[in-house]
């Protein structure tokens, strides 16, 4: 036995061969519902000038949790909901809220088609000896040579169909998710046309809870008013600040000064 020959043989083919790709996209959005109900009372004009000027001072510096809203009005919140102070027309709003967190998926498909037309030219090799040890004879060597170029061609002709189809993919990806983020869209606002109502009776069956708390966050707010106003009174009137006195419970705020 002697060293093994070798047989090599040159492939050229012209290749036309079409395909396909199913591409798909998922994209979640995510939300929270709100279901809201209000209602609106008008505050009395008993609240006076130094009164009111004590008030607006109060809000304007965020008196415990008071925040400005873009409308000029001033907010807080309260478990539940939130009540909002309207100076313009000194209205008092108290509004319960319910909400609720989903999560809608939404899908997009599409079939990316193409075909591939090249030259493609392998090589294939194999080995034979002379005594055709093993079976190994020329016949054989140059049939492995025939198969190793052909599996060469497919294995090209593959690589480059998905290289093309990859390529396409890649450009259709925006197009792909803009129409999953609409589908996921629509999906979140069907269900939120089903939620709101829900969530409106559950904000009305907590009204009337909210609109304590609402009230006694108000309260509270006035009643540091009228004592910011009346010991501007009374310093005003010549009492020295450390002859006024003021006791504060969660009921209740008390002021103590005698006027000259």
């Amino acid at each position: 036995m002697c060293n093994p020959r070798r047989i090599q043989v040159t492939l050229t083919r012209q290749v036309q061969e079409a395909w396909e790709r199913e591409v798909s996209r998922a994209v979640d959005i995510s939300d929270t519902i709100i279901g809201e109900a209000r209602i609106r009372q008008s505050l009395d004009d008993s609240l006076g000038g130094p009164a009111m000027m004590a008030l607006q001072s109060l809000l304007a510096n965020g008196f415990e949790g008071w925040q400005a809203d873009s409308d000029g009005n001033f907010q807080h919140l309260v478990n539940d909901g939130y009540v909002v102070y309207r100076p313009d027309d000194r209205q008092l709003e108290i509004v319960a809220t319910a909400q609720q967190d989903i999560c809608e998926t939404g899908y997009s498909s599409e079939r990316l088609t193409g075909s591939l037309s090249a030259e493609i030219e392998t090589q294939g090799e194999g080995e034979y000896y002379d005594d055709g040890w093993r079976g190994q004879t020329r016949e054989k060597a140059e049939q492995n040579a025939q198969e190793a170029a052909e599996a060469g061609i497919q294995n090209i002709v593959r690589d480059r169909i998905n290289a093309q189809a990859d390529a396409a993919e890649q450009e259709n990806e925006g197009i792909l998710i803009q129409r999953a983020q609409a589908d996921a869209q629509q999906r979140l606002n069907q269900r939120s046309e089903t939620l709101i109502p829900e969530l409106q009776q559950r904000a009305r069956e907590r009204l009337e809870t909210v609109g304590v708390r609402g009230r006694q966050v108000f309260h509270r707010l006035l009643a540091h008013a009228y004592r910011d106003a009346l010991t501007g009174l009374a310093r005003r009137q010549g009492v020295a600040s450390s002859d006024i006195t003021t006791r504060e419970t969660d009921e209740y705020l008390e002021i103590d000064f005698m006027l000259p």
